[in-house]
């Protein structure tokens, strides 16, 4: 399928319908917050710029869908699939991705604070130099994730797997105790 355009109030109408799948659909600078997209089919969309603040989007797949500078301000991502999604400077502060697919998503930049990533898999995600302050990552996998620069700064990191991590110069920016992050880690 050929990426579309779809206005906010076309998309609203077909999930209300039951339609599930937007698939590479156009939503850049789109205004959704708030909405219910639970289950909905978003692989390789076009969410540039869009505000998706307080929507949910739970079990969705957003596979390879282009994030870049969205406001996902408080958004519910539970269980959903981001693989590959790209979602450089995004804000998604006190999002909830519990559970969430984030295996290679570019999240370079990205605000994260308080956001809620227990059991998250991010396994290789980029998040060089983005901002994880106060977030939980209890049980999250950060397996060859790339934490350069990134502030973890009261993170929790209970259970977390992390082998393979870059931190290149991560814990005098964080201010993490790099021997509590290890013992946390490994327990």
């Amino acid at each position: 399928m050929n990426a579309y355009l779809l206005d906010c109030h076309r998309l609203v109408e077909k999930y209300a319908d039951g339609h599930r799948n937007f698939e590479r659909a156009d939503l850049r600078e789109a205004h959704l917050p708030c909405l219910q997209l639970t289950g909905a089919r978003l692989c390789w969309a076009d969410i540039t710029s869009a505000n998706l603040s307080q929507t949910y989007l739970d079990t969705a797949d957003l596979t390879g869908s282009m994030m870049w500078r969205a406001n996902l301000k408080q958004a519910s991502f539970r269980r959903a699939n981001l693989h590959q999604a790209v979602m450089v400077r995004c804000d998604a502060t006190q999002a909830a991705f519990e559970g969430a697919n984030l295996h290679r998503t570019d999240l370079r930049l990205a605000t994260l604070r308080f956001a809620c990533l227990i059991g998250a898999n991010l396994r290789g995600a980029k998040l060089c130099y983005s901002d994880l302050r106060g977030a939980n990552l209890t049980g999250a996998n950060l397996v060859g994730a790339d934490l350069t620069g990134a502030d973890l700064t009261g993170a929790t990191l209970t259970g977390t797997q992390m082998e393979a991590v870059c931190w290149q110069g991560s814990f005098p920016q964080t201010q993490v105790d790099s021997k509590r992050v290890l013992a946390a880690t490994s327990g």
